[in-house]
């Protein structure tokens, strides 16, 4: 059984969201696929490395965290906000050659074009779309 190492970005998503997403890959391994696991990676807003000096030690944070990872989930719909801080994960994962899954919001026009075209898939809330995304994305990494 292999255990896929997702890095999650939620630096701007309530908690009820985070929650949300885990429960769908929670799901996915109860009801689908047994021998589906994972462990997740973040930088969440939280996390003391948001305060660090520079934009760049930001993004030799967001890099050492994602590194082991297989593939990066955004929870797509990024208020303005946050948009330096998903840029970073977003570049992130292309410099570090990550396969990228949105899962977007009842709402896509709030998707950014980075995050679409950055996107190896796009899913909306549902389990068995998310698994099998990470699974056909992971194979590919």
């Amino acid at each position: 059984m292999a255990t896929y190492p997702l890095f999650v970005s939620y630096s701007w998503l309530p908690d009820d969201g985070t929650q949300r997403l885990y429960g769908l890959l929670e799901n996915y391994r109860i009801r689908h696929v047994p021998d589906f696991a994972y462990e997740l990676f973040s930088v969440s807003k939280d996390d003391p490395v948001q305060h660090l000096p520079s934009k760049k030690a930001l993004a030799m944070a967001i890099e050492e965290k994602m590194r082991p990872c297989s593939c990066l989930l955004i929870l797509a719909g990024v208020f303005e906000e946050y948009k330096r801080w998903i840029d970073l994960e977003l570049d992130t994962a292309k410099k570090l050659k990550k396969p990228v899954i949105l899962v977007e919001a009842a709402d896509p026009k709030h998707t950014s074009s980075k995050e679409k075209r950055a996107a190896v898939k796009i899913v909306k809330w549902d389990v068995q779309e998310l698994g099998e995304a990470i699974e056909a994305a992971v194979g590919k990494s």
